[in-house]
């Protein structure tokens, strides 16, 4: 059963728990921080027309049509690195067959 105790701390002894317990949060943030895949990268509109040599309505189209997966953030539209890639080895596969 959990119980409400009250006790009486010094500035001190309260200072040194809450520095004791962040401690405590950042090296086990740091821990998971360490073990976590890295970010894929993400590119822009502007990016992949740069990459491409295309129009920005050229880059609409292919979302449109399907050939880029994207996502949406905060009304921006952003491409994963890793999957424009694999579309585009998939649709370059479907070409020379």
């Amino acid at each position: 059963m959990n119980g409400t105790f009250f006790t009486s701390l010094s500035i001190e002894e309260l200072s040194e728990l809450i520095k004791n317990c962040i401690s405590g949060l950042i090296a086990s943030q740091s821990k998971i921080d360490n073990q976590a895949p890295p970010p894929d990268d993400l590119l822009s509109i502007e990016d992949i027309q740069k990459i491409f040599k295309v129009s920005k309505v050229t880059v609409h189209k292919w979302k449109k049509k399907g050939l880029l997966p994207f996502y949406k953030m905060n009304r921006k539209v952003y491409f994963k690195k890793s999957e424009v890639i694999n579309s585009l080895s998939h649709k370059k596969r479907k070409m020379e067959v």
